[in-house]
């Protein structure tokens, strides 16, 4: 029995409703092309909210962007996903791609509200600050999110899958540190 429309608008509500509920459940029917069909209209869906309001859907070239703007985004989330996926092997914790790129999907649902924030932002000072604030509360729902899927995908606490979700910023930190003194190391030792 496949997935139905019915069960892509249940996990959206569901993501957005319950979002703790949907990503412990035993019994999601886990499908790659949903998931691959969900970061689609999410992609789709913003870029078009966004051309809408900036009048750029109008113009011959937004139907090239907004391929651009699919192709890139399912490249992101499948190269993400990847990542998460090879990190979480070299720490003992074997997962499940398919599982982890079905949740995934769904972690970026919150965009779709970032547009009609937009909106708001036109309103004056007073909806630009409002708008600021409920972004950034969404910047925080999403990194939620993907939170929720890496811990349903790896059995991790919730701190562990923020750590795993914030260990390349932490990696990135020590790697400019560590070629820094390389650098410097190379550049005392031939300047002797």
């Amino acid at each position: 029995m496949g997935i139905t429309v019915n069960d892509f608008f249940e996990n959206i509500y569901s993501v957005i409703f319950s979002p703790k509920a949907f990503f412990e459940r035993d019994d999601l029917k886990i499908s790659v092309r949903l998931a691959l069909g969900t970061v689609v209209f999410i992609a789709i869906l913003t870029k078009l909210s966004y051309g809408i309001l900036d009048n750029s859907i109008l113009k011959i070239t937004f139907i090239f962007s907004l391929i651009w703007h699919v192709l890139m985004t399912v490249l992101v989330w499948f190269l993400t996903a990847l990542f998460f996926e090879y990190t979480a092997k070299i720490f003992g914790k074997d997962g499940n791609l398919n599982k982890l790129l079905f949740l995934t999907a769904f972690a970026p649902i919150p965009y779709i509200f970032f547009s009609p924030l937009n909106l708001l932002k036109n309103l004056g000072g007073t909806g630009y600050i409002i708008s600021s604030f409920i972004e950034f509360f969404l910047y925080l729902w999403i990194i939620i999110l993907y939170a929720y899927s890496l811990r349903a995908t790896y059995n991790l606490t919730l701190s562990r899958s923020f750590m795993l979700i914030f260990l390349p910023f932490i990696a990135s930190f020590f790697a400019m540190h560590w070629t820094v003194c390389f650098i410097s190391k190379l550049w005392y030792i031939f300047s002797i």
